[in-house]
């Protein structure tokens, strides 16, 4: 089995339970992960509280916003993620990410209980400003017998908002879910109709990838589930990956922006 190596939570579950459409490294290489996570900010000031890891990668599944499958399953809700640790690698310490407004330097924590050291903001600053759309770059300072020195720019993932969603039960057609696309890098859309198969909290949810271009249909049959089920709810992100390579080493870099604000008609 591959290992996940998603280090935004949503990403380490619910995409581990799908087929990949990311690249698979089959061979030992050695990958740094970096994460910006963003999310909806009733004030309009978004704050991220960037990570960062290095492993030597052997067989896992590596997020690639640029290859979306453009499908959706039936999976249960809240999913589950598998995450076995990796050797660690030495980066050097502080790795920094510069955002246009604001500056994070990164240092090594103890690992956690699946075993991986992340660098990470202090407890007591432990996050930044952002600005979702922009323009950011990560420098590693890199170690001798480690992780080699990257000084790369990425950009962030934008601000996503879906068009209000009817639930009617009574509809029996495909769903067609519409966002605003983002401009520029190719970005991908995670849309999660999460909801109740029977009585109680939600368990089962309609997981969908797509390509970030706007709009795409969830086929009837899977939209009827959600539209018939009870305690309905729509989870979305958007998540934008930047792959570099000197040729040793990778360095991935996922930007995401997430949102529970999308309005549900007849939930």
């Amino acid at each position: 089995m591959r290992k996940s190596l998603f280090a935004v939570a949503l990403l380490l579950s619910t995409m581990a339970a799908c087929k990949s459409p990311f690249g698979d490294i089959p061979s030992s290489v050695p990958l740094g992960v970096v994460t910006v996570a963003m999310a909806d900010a009733p004030s309009g000031v978004h704050t991220t509280s960037p990570a960062a890891y290095f492993v030597d990668a052997v067989n896992v599944n590596i997020p690639n916003s640029g290859t979306s499958a453009d499908t959706c399953a039936q999976l249960a809700y809240p999913g589950t993620g598998t995450s076995a640790p990796l050797s660690q690698i030495d980066a050097g310490t502080p790795v920094i990410v510069a955002t246009t407004t604001d500056t994070a330097q990164l240092t090594p924590r103890p690992a956690d209980v699946n075993g991986y050291v992340f660098y990470r903001l202090p407890t007591n600053n432990d996050s930044i400003t952002v600005r979702p759309g922009s323009t950011s770059r990560v420098t590693i300072p890199g170690a001798s017998n480690g992780f080699h020195a990257f000084n790369q720019t990425f950009v962030n993932a934008d601000s996503l908002a879906l068009q209000t969603i009817d639930a009617t039960p009574d509809s029996t057609g495909n769903l067609t879910l519409q966002w605003n696309p983002q401009v520029g890098p190719r970005a991908s859309v995670v849309v999660q109709l999460i909801y109740a198969s029977g009585a109680g909290l939600a368990n089962t949810q309609i997981f969908c990838q797509f390509t970030d271009n706007g709009s795409h249909a969830v086929e009837a049959r899977l939209a009827n589930l959600w539209r018939a089920g009870g305690a309905k709810h729509v989870h979305a992100y958007r998540f934008l990956t930047t792959i570099a390579t000197d040729g040793t080493d990778q360095l991935d870099v996922v930007s995401q922006y997430t949102t529970d604000s999308t309005h549900v008609l007849h939930p």
